[in-house]
């Protein structure tokens, strides 16, 4: 096995368990695994073997890219969730503000 197959097989682990580690909101997790990922993803690109047998390696390259997006919708997902919390929680605080304000008055 080349160096370049093993390289890709890691990053679709790599992407496989980012993808497992959105879905648990482990953020800190999956940004240190990302990292990784992206140093071996910039390897895979640099590789000769890549840019004369690319068309070997689409279907790997699309599950990894496939598996990004998930991550990101997840990502995407709790973020807007995160979003709306805080929208909530100012409209408490400023109800909470009111209503002190009308009682000293």
């Amino acid at each position: 096995m080349t160096q370049l197959v093993q390289n890709l097989n890691l990053a679709l682990e790599l992407s496989q368990e980012i993808v497992r580690l959105a879905g648990e909101k482990r953020w800190s997790d999956m940004d240190e695994l990302d990292r990784q990922r992206m140093r071996i993803l910039e390897s895979i690109f640099a590789d000769p073997e890549m840019r004369t047998g690319h068309r070997d390696f689409e279907d790997q390259l699309e599950q990894i890219v496939a598996l990004n997006n998930q991550a990101m919708a997840i990502c995407t997902e709790a973020r807007e969730g995160v979003i709306q919390d805080g929208k909530r929680l100012k409209l408490g605080k400023e109800a909470v503000h009111a209503y002190l304000k009308q009682s000293y008055d």
